[in-house]
């Protein structure tokens, strides 16, 4: 659920331009799509009695099908306009399944998640407003280095569960290793936050036309969603 979308838009410059404000109210307007999806998806499946079969195949369905229009927005950059409701959308039905999933085996992780993905988030941003972390050109290539890594680690672990039927060894299988895998990746996604909000002023102070405040937004919520879905998995690992 990384996000290499603001880093390769093709930025276009002139109409009304783009501002900070107008990015944080397109996040919230995402975010609480995708929660109230989210939620709404969580509770249906539990009054409705739906197999755990199905909503695993949902979740994942809806998981996939965010990434692929991700992936599309980040060669299409000026149609994330068109695409950021359906995208979050389908992030919520992602949410609420993956949230039903860890609660069904340990009750108090999505809630806990949930707080350390905010906490961690508004931490990051008064890092970045302070001045005490600076996004420089090394920070960022270090950065999307590793972001490319545990893209990598994630698809080999899909391939293998898909064709498979098993992980790889030590990564997703529980203990020490796959604990400091799990805080190594929230880690990466923290400071992948810090490069959203650097984006965000690069194209405030080039006049990014307002139209691409979403795209910055479909950013910010994929950064978030990743980073709630890690805290669930670091939390399990140490319920077990």
């Amino acid at each position: 659920m990384a996000n290499p979308i603001v880093s390769r838009a093709e930025l276009a410059i002139g109409g009304k331009p783009m501002t900070v404000k107008g990015v944080i109210q397109k996040t919230s307007l995402l975010l609480g799509l995708s929660t109230i999806t989210g939620v709404g998806f969580f509770f249906y499946a539990l009054m409705a009695g739906l197999s755990q079969g199905f909503i695993t195949m949902a979740a994942f369905g809806s998981m996939f099908a965010a990434f692929g229009l991700a992936l599309f927005i980040t060669f299409k950059p000026h149609k994330a306009k068109t695409f950021a409701v359906p995208y979050a959308l389908l992030e919520g039905i992602f949410l609420g399944g993956i949230s039903l999933f860890f609660m069904r085996m340990y009750p108090s992780v999505p809630v806990t998640a949930m707080c350390a993905t905010f906490v961690t988030a508004a931490v990051m941003l008064g890092l970045y407003r302070s001045g005490l972390v600076k996004v420089t050109e090394k920070f960022r290539s270090i950065v999307t280095s590793a972001l490319i890594a545990i893209m990598l680690v994630y698809v080999a672990q899909w391939v293998l569960s898909l064709a498979f039927g098993s992980s790889l060894p030590f990564l997703f299988e529980g203990g020490a290793i796959a604990i400091g895998f799990s805080l190594f990746v929230i880690i990466i996604a923290s400071f992948t936050l810090l490069l959203d909000f650097d984006n965000i002023d690069r194209g405030v102070a080039m006049g990014v036309s307002e139209d691409y405040e979403w795209l910055f937004s479909i950013g910010i919520l994929a950064t978030l969603v990743w980073m709630y879905i890690e805290f669930m998995r670091l939390l399990s690992y140490l319920q077990d």
